[in-house]
């Protein structure tokens, strides 16, 4: 009986000297440390998710939409000195352009420029005039053309 009683209580002494010694106090004090910072970091995650995703949607329309700066540098390419862009309108299968200018030739040799773009087959494939108008009083003329694009 004294010797069951000793094995008892060396155990118990053993048994408390590994829960004092063990990490696991430590370790439960980590995780609440954990959970708190996870609870706190919660909406900053939520946000990232979010920016993430929205990222992913904008490269979605960046890839499908038409560059058009490309073709907008054609336009302006074929233009003259004495002439400018007064209007421009586009999506992505036709752009409306109105040029005005001083001179008729110079119109005369924008429209001839398009044409050349459309016969080497860049960036368009039709160039429609749609208006042509004057300006007694300032003395210019305009012109309206519709490109399909490619």
């Amino acid at each position: 009986m004294v010797g069951l009683l000793f094995i008892v209580s060396v155990s118990a002494v053993i048994l408390f000297i590994l829960v004092a010694l063990s990490p696991l106090p430590a370790l439960h004090s980590q995780e609440q440390s954990l959970r708190q910072t996870l609870a706190s970091s919660k909406s900053d995650i939520v946000k990232l998710e979010l920016v993430n995703e929205r990222a992913d949607a904008i490269d979605g329309v960046m890839k499908k939409r038409h560059a058009l700066d490309q073709t907008i540098g054609l336009i302006q390419s074929k233009l003259s000195k004495d002439s400018q862009i007064t209007a421009m309108k586009g999506d992505s299968k036709t752009m409306t352009v109105t040029v005005e200018s001083s001179s008729l030739q110079s119109l005369d040799s924008f429209l001839n420029g398009l044409i050349a773009l459309v016969q080497d087959k860049k960036s368009f494939s039709n160039v429609t005039l749609t208006d042509l108008t004057t300006d007694d009083v300032t003395n210019t003329f305009s012109v309206s053309i519709s490109l399909n694009l490619l």
